[in-house]
């Protein structure tokens, strides 16, 4: 069994999970930004003090008081340089190394890491870029590597080409994005804490209508035709919500309503052959009767039986129309051969009516549907336009294509439905009072309507005493069986 759970806590949890990965992205993203921002600042810083540095080498170089070989006067000077300078602003800071063109260390300001050596090949590649930069390692002396951003920059001039190193350690790069990081993941969970309570607070406040609704619910009373007046609430989805639960407890009261009609109409029609076969047993028993008494007791005994018979048998069709479980078979034949054929099943009653049958419907028309099922439907129709048509009239069945469809006509005169009542004629058990002279326990007509909802189709009925009384029923040609009902 599932557990229960407030709206209003899966929607903030839900809520925060998004605002958590949101935040998370977004952080990811300022401190990937952050970072790259800070090795461009470096790169720029490293290239301006390496140029800062050439400049004052080689104005220190240029007054340096010449007592030995050239090179061995550009050595000194830049010993001499590093020692006076590693306090100076340029230095600050940074590790300073100068090499020989050949990549011999001449002078360093970082005596604690070793001397990086250099290849040939890479020595070529400075000389032809003039400028390098790299993130690498030089070890310390406890044998360490030290991260670094360096920058390697080849320096000509007419006296001396030498090469000089500036770098910096990654850790000093990466302090202020530590620093980031730290604040960013204290502050994290402080605003998903806040973020959360402000979310659980809005939610609460959006779902005031649907707990009002709840608690009008809970105190309907009397009819549930219309507990609930939409404008008593402001948001759209709690006024949709009553509307829906109106129309929801409309139908459902309707239903029952059909159902008690339903339960009535069945005990009177039951009641009626009951009381019947109850009276002429009891008369039957009161004294001996002759062979032809007791036959004529059995045969009425029979009669009725028969009739509720066909009453439950009638309902026991439309529950399994109701309950979507009569199967729907179509098929592919002329329309014309199976009205002809339904009309000679009909031809007896017809004679004994003294009621004639009329055929309109092309021979060459044809129609997919349920062959059975539409005899049904047809028979009943013409049953019933048999039963109430005036002696010495026509009873008409035709069909004819129509637009897209298949058009079913039953037109007979005789007893006229009254325009009040035609909208109650495919009722359950509900029968015309000018039809009341004719047996018939008022289930053929909602067989009829549930068969041709069946077929994807409608009927309508109309009666006049100009006209008569005509049954249309509108097929579309190429049918299919109507989905089920939701429940």
């Amino acid at each position: 069994m599932a557990k229960n759970r407030s709206i209003r806590f899966t929607l903030t949890w839900q809520l925060t999970l998004v605002l958590l990965i949101v935040m998370t992205v977004f952080s990811g993203f300022v401190i990937n930004r952050f970072q790259g921002v800070l090795y461009l600042d470096t790169d720029n810083l490293l290239r301006a003090k390496t140029q800062g540095l050439e400049d004052s080498i080689n104005v220190y170089w240029l007054f340096y008081k010449r007592t030995v070989e050239t090179e061995q006067n550009f050595t000194q000077a830049a010993k001499d340089w590093i020692n006076s300078s590693s306090n100076s602003n340029l230095l600050v800071g940074l590790i300073v190394r100068v090499y020989k063109a050949d990549g011999t260390l001449i002078a360093t300001n970082r005596k604690d890491l070793e001397e990086v050596r250099m290849s040939k090949v890479f020595l070529t590649q400075l000389q032809k870029e003039r400028t390098i930069v790299q993130n690498t390692t030089i070890q310390n002396f406890v044998g360490f590597d030290v991260w670094v951003e360096s920058l390697m920059s080849y320096v000509s001039t007419r006296r001396q080409d030498y090469i000089i190193q500036t770098a910096l350690e990654n850790r000093k790069i990466e302090e202020p994005l530590s620093a980031l990081t730290a604040v960013i993941w204290i502050l994290l969970p402080l605003f998903l804490v806040a973020g959360a309570l402000l979310e659980f607070g809005l939610i609460k406040r959006s779902l005031r209508g649907v707990g009002r609704f709840m608690e009008g619910l809970r105190n309907t009373a009397g009819t549930v035709r219309e507990p609930f007046d939409p404008n008593e609430f402001r948001e759209t989805e709690t006024r949709d919500l009553s509307l829906a639960f109106n129309a929801l407890m409309t139908r459902i009261e309707v239903n029952f309503e059909q159902q008690r009609r339903v339960f009535e109409d069945l005990s009177h029609q039951m009641k009626t052959p009951l009381a019947v076969m109850r009276g002429e047993l009891e008369v039957s028993l009161k004294k001996s009767r002759s062979t032809q008494d007791y036959q004529d007791i059995l045969a009425s005994s029979l009669e009725e039986v028969e009739r509720m018979a066909s009453i439950v048998e009638n309902l026991l069709k439309l529950a399994r129309f109701d309950a979507q479980e009569m199967h729907f078979e179509p098929t592919r034949f002329r329309l014309h051969d199976c009205l002809e054929t339904l009309l000679k099943q009909v031809e007896k009653l017809a004679d004994s009516r003294h009621v004639v049958l009329d055929l309109l419907c092309p021979r060459d028309l044809e129609l997919t549907a349920d062959h059975f099922k539409l005899e049904q439907t047809l028979l009943n129709l013409l049953d019933n336009a048999i039963k109430y048509a005036l002696p010495r009239t026509h009873v008409t069945l035709g069909g004819h294509r129509e637009d897209n469809g298949i058009v079913l006509r039953v037109h007979d005169r005789g007893s006229v439905i009254p325009s009040e009542e035609l909208p109650q004629v495919f009722d359950r058990f509900w029968r015309s009072r000018s039809t009341m002279r004719e047996k018939g326990y008022g289930l053929g007509l909602s067989i009829v309507k549930a068969l041709v909802q069946m077929h994807s189709g409608t009927v309508t009925v109309t009666s006049t005493e100009q006209a008569g009384t005509e049954f249309v029923i509108r097929l579309p040609q190429e049918t299919e069986p109507e989905p089920p009902a939701s429940r």
